[in-house]
């Protein structure tokens, strides 16, 4: 909430939301699904369920550009990763 925080007073965003409007998935479900995972990477099926959780919101919200990136990056980070790889 801190970094939204400060996001929003710098990018002059208007009025702090309340904490479940930033809310994009329950936290505590994902680390049960995570526990409860089968077998693979426990890494990779944390981010697998992450992004299958941002791309349901996507559809709920109507926020199409989500799946474009579902991790949210920038461009200008999205370009950075690119000149690093």
């Amino acid at each position: 909430m801190d970094d939204l925080e400060r996001h929003l007073e710098t990018q002059k965003c208007g009025p702090k939301p309340e904490v479940q409007q930033c809310q994009i998935y329950n936290a505590k479900m994902v680390a049960s699904g995570i526990r409860n995972s089968q077998g693979g990477n426990v890494v990779s099926n944390a981010q697998n369920l992450a992004i299958d959780l941002v791309k349901e919101m996507a559809i709920l919200l109507d926020r199409q550009e989500w799946f474009e990136d579902p991790w949210g990056l920038s461009p200008e980070i999205q370009a950075r990763r690119l000149r690093a790889a």
